[in-house]
């Protein structure tokens, strides 16, 4: 069985021609039983227009009971045979509709103890002797979301209906207090809409504030759902939902069907009426696993249920951590590791995704589907990645997102690269419903977004999809073809144009798989804040405000995980990573919890190495084994101290405070700058070889291309003929004008010394106000420094040490509370009335060693004037430097490339 390559070599050959994993695949929709002919027609199709792979995906249009039918897989076998013949890929995407786990409700018919279990827990307080509670007005709240089409699908009978109610615990809280008192309770009645809870307390000394919580479990007896935490229904889910597939494949298992796909199983998020909120949705439910967790952590076990209905004090964090890292890791290694296995047996390859909290946002806490994803696979992207061969994610729209980025990130914390993206597109006007979807969908649309995916790490777009029908004029979500998350892309107008996508955006993959990432950012990813906060942690925010900023500034950056730190090594003010990767700069985006003191003696090791730690929002205080920890805080603090380690509690204004200690903290490296001033975006992936640039406009765009050195050489590659011009040399840089949506493809070979760089003046500035010279932060005005009401002339200083003075500068300002005038080493150079500006700094006035700069601000009078009165109103006038001046070197002049 021959062996699958995915990731291709780069080649000139390879962009030429690119192959199946780096064209665009499609899921292939069936609405209906298709016809030996109409396979046969869009399977040509499809090749036709440039797909080079599909995946054949049932609707919630198409006949459950005709799912996995003898005929149903002797047309799957038929579409593969054709598939063959235009030598394309099949994958095998694994479930009805979506979820994957339950094959069209297969799994669980006649075992109906694999169906889905769920906790549910109710607090109350003790009156007297006796407590009373109850659970009931369950709902689904992913479900409810696709009408009475998703209901119907989901639960027989079309409503969530329960069974097999069990106690599993009850837990005293009084004060301080957590115990045991589950032989004190009992289930008093029970009904398949909930149930009636009582506990018997006499002869308990109670606090007046008394609560008990009962736990109980339930099986949704209407469920297709499976127990997710049950390994035996993964193993079914494979007997009945993949080997008929492996049967009706036969010989093109492992060549033409080369993958399977599963696509965001998950149990279904219920809540309740009971339900205070801390974990916004049920938790699964496995009585073995839970009695196995009981036993392990011993007298711990009332507290740790506690702590998932409520704060149980200082050990809230590692009670509830350590419950999600043993739930996520059972949920996790049952079902993939299955489906794992069943791959490696059968010759093909894991790939699909899992509920993704950040699709269509920068915000892992997005929670797209449901209230509260933690209770699915406990958000552990890094860990559920371990056991896929190709990685795979989701995205919705056409608007920049995170998902491509995390993507990537996961695949090289595993050992490989790159990701598939499901593109998918739902509805988001006022009054309609997401899954109308978006036919106003333009090629131009779908190919930027493309382009923006593959800027963030992607290498396939799996479109969301080709359809066998486009239904009819009834509007009905989801059963209606028409209305099932639209568009079917070949009943688009503009299909017949689709080729030139797939062809440009292919050879744009190919092209990237030659560039190895820079590495010059670390973000970490807080599981475990994930675990403690939830999503209504401050994590997401901040993880947002990284993730989106460091991506528009072209920043080489990837997500990692503890399991990364954890094996890190320190040398070299770098942190070196498994698998080679090896980072300067690590960004801390809301981190509460880590997952013991190793993580925090990484973090010690690497700063007191001279590398660079930014944080926004909350800093370390608590880790997985000690809980909220003082000690913890303690050390945190001491190692803030450092200035390597540049902290905001609050998030600061990006352009003036951290895109410049940002560029700072990394080398020097090839670039791609835009100095046009045009709005529009100008998104970038560099590499140390190559680098890509998609003007993300509707008008030109002149860019500078810098390799970083004073000679090299460049080729540039056409990703719309697949021709790669021949090697020329040029100096510092060279120009090009990018015309709208245009992308551009720069192969470099660096032939001569390092470059000067651009310098970031973020650190040594004093300002001498009023005779008194004291150190200033030039991002921020003076008025928040200490001199809230001085209004006059402030003078900036800061020696700057050169050692390229063979050339000319430039001091940039980019923002300028007044009016400035700039010397250097003495020598008055210009006046800036109106500023910011830029100031040129002749090579004569330049001395090697020490230089002196000078920056006189003259601020507005409004703070010394309204100083006492209540007439200012919108708080103090900004006043002096408000951005981190920079050195830029003056290049000799630049080439300008011409394109025909």
């Amino acid at each position: 069985m021959p062996e699958t390559r995915v990731v291709s070599t780069g080649s000139v050959e390879e962009f030429a021609a690119p192959g199946p994993y780096n064209a665009p695949a499609a899921y292939w929709f069936w609405h209906r039983l298709p016809t030996p002919e109409e396979i046969a027609v869009q399977v040509r199709d499809m090749r036709e227009a440039g797909y080079q792979s599909f995946q054949i995906q049932t609707r919630m249009s198409f006949p459950l009971e005709e799912y996995l039918s003898e005929e149903y897989l002797r047309l799957c076998r038929l579409a593969a045979d054709e598939a063959a013949r235009q030598d394309m890929v099949v994958g095998i995407y694994d479930e009805y509709n979506w979820l994957s786990g339950h094959a069209g409700g297969r799994v669980v018919a006649g075992h109906d103890h694999l169906r889905e279990q769920h906790l549910f827990h109710v607090t109350v307080p003790v009156a007297g002797s006796r407590a009373e509670g109850r659970i009931d007005g369950i709902r689904p709240q992913d479900v409810a979301y696709l009408l009475d089409a998703g209901m119907n699908w989901v639960f027989e009978g079309g409503a969530p209906l329960w069974d097999d109610w069990k106690l599993v615990a009850a837990v005293v809280r009084d004060g301080d207090e957590v115990r045991e008192a589950t032989p004190a309770a009992t289930i008093v009645a029970a009904t398949e809409d909930g149930c009636e809870l009582a506990a018997d307390l006499e002869g308990e000394t109670l606090g007046d504030d008394a609560e008990i919580v009962f736990f109980v479990s339930a099986r949704c007896a209407s469920s297709r759902m499976i127990n997710y935490l049950d390994p035996a229904a993964a193993e079914r889910f494979t007997e009945v939902g993949y080997d008929p597939y492996a049967r009706a494949f036969g010989e093109h298992l492992g060549s033409t069907v080369q993958y399977v796909f599963f696509d965001q199983p998950h149990a279904c998020f219920f809540t309740w009426d009971q339900n205070p909120g801390v974990i916004a949705a049920t938790l699964m439910y496995d009585e073995g696993f839970y009695a196995e967790l009981a036993g392990e952590v011993g007298e711990r076990w009332p507290a740790m249920l506690a702590s998932l209905a409520a704060d149980v004090g200082e050990a809230t964090a590692a009670l509830r951590t350590e419950f999600f890292e043993r739930y996520s890791a059972r949920a996790v290694n049952s079902f993939f590791g299955t489906l794992r296995r069943w791959c490696e047996e059968h010759g093909v390859l894991l790939t699909g995704h899992e509920v993704l909290a950040h699709v269509s946002s920068w915000d892992p806490t997005g929670t797209i589907i449901a209230d509260d994803p933690r209770t699915n696979f406990g958000l552990d992207y890094f860990g559920l990645d371990a056991w896929r061969q190709i990685t795979a994610v989701d995205a919705r729209n056409e608007y920049p997102q995170l998902p491509a980025k995390f993507g990537d990130s996961v695949a090289r914390s595993n050992g490989r690269s790159g990701c598939i993206v499901e593109q998918y597109f739902g509805r988001v006007v006022p009054g309609s419903h997401f899954a109308a979807g978006w036919w106003e969908l333009t090629l131009a649309q779908l190919r930027s977004q493309t382009l923006r995916h593959f800027a963030f790490g992607a290498r396939q777009i799996l479109m969301h999809a080709y359809w066998l029908t486009d239904g009819h004029e009834r509007e009905e979500m989801f059963t209606n073809p028409r209305f099932d998350f639209a568009p079917g892309v070949n009943f688009e107008p503009w299909f017949g144009y689709h080729r030139a996508y797939a062809e440009e955006t292919a050879r744009v993959s190919v092209f990237l798989d030659g560039a190895e990432p820079l590495d010059e950012v670390a973000v970490l990813y807080p599981l475990r804040t994930a675990w403690y906060g939830g999503p209504e942690h401050e994590f997401g925010e901040q993880t947002a405000f990284w993730t989106e900023h460091l991506a528009r500034d072209s920043v080489d950056y990837h997500l990692i995980d503890e399991r990364d730190l954890r094996a890190a090594a320190v040398a070299d003010g770098r942190l070196h990573l498994p698998h080679g990767r090896e980072y300067r700069v690590l960004v801390l985006p809301g981190v509460e919890v880590l997952r013991d003191e190793r993580v925090l003696e990484v973090l010690e090791e690497f700063v007191a190495a001279g590398g660079r730690v930014f944080s926004t929002g909350v800093t370390p205080r608590a880790t997985q084994t000690a809980g909220h920890d003082a000690v913890i805080v303690e050390r945190v603090a001491a190692v803030r101290e450092s200035s390597s380690w540049t902290a905001w509690e609050e998030q600061p204004d990006w352009a003036s405070a951290v895109r410049p200690r940002v560029f700072e903290a990394i080398p020097p490296g090839p670039r791609i700058d835009d100095e046009s001033g045009v709005e529009g975006q100008l998104w970038v992936r560099r590499s140390s070889t190559r680098v890509m640039a998609f003007n993300d406009a509707e008008h030109p765009r002149p860019v500078v291309v810098r390799p970083g050195t004073l000679r090299s050489r460049v080729r540039c590659w056409d990703p719309r003929t697949g021709s790669v011009e021949g090697w020329r040399d040029i100096g510092e840089s060279f120009s090009v004008e990018l015309a709208p949506g245009e992308v551009l493809l720069v192969e470099i070979l660096r032939t001569g010394e390092a470059a000067p760089s651009r310098r970031f003046l973020v650190d040594g500035w004093t300002v001498e106000i009023e005779g008194v010279e004291v150190p200033v932060d030039p991002a921020r005005g003076w008025e928040t420094q200490g001199f809230e009401t001085f209004s006059g002339i402030g003078t900036y200083r800061m020696r700057v040490t050169l050692a390229e003075t063979d050339r000319s500068w430039e001091l940039v300002l980019p923002v300028v509370h007044g009016s400035a005038g700039v010397s250097v080493n003495g020598v008055d150079l210009r006046e800036l009335p109106w500023a910011p500006g830029r100031v040129p700094i002749p090579e004569a006035v330049l001395r090697p060693g020490e230089n002196l700069i000078e920056i006189r601000v003259a601020s507005s009078a409004a703070n010394a004037y309204y100083r006492g009165t209540g007439q200012q109103g919108d708080g103090l006038a900004p006043s002096g430097l408000g951005a981190v001046p920079l050195l830029v070197p003056v290049e000799a002049s630049s080439a300008t490339h011409r394109k025909d």
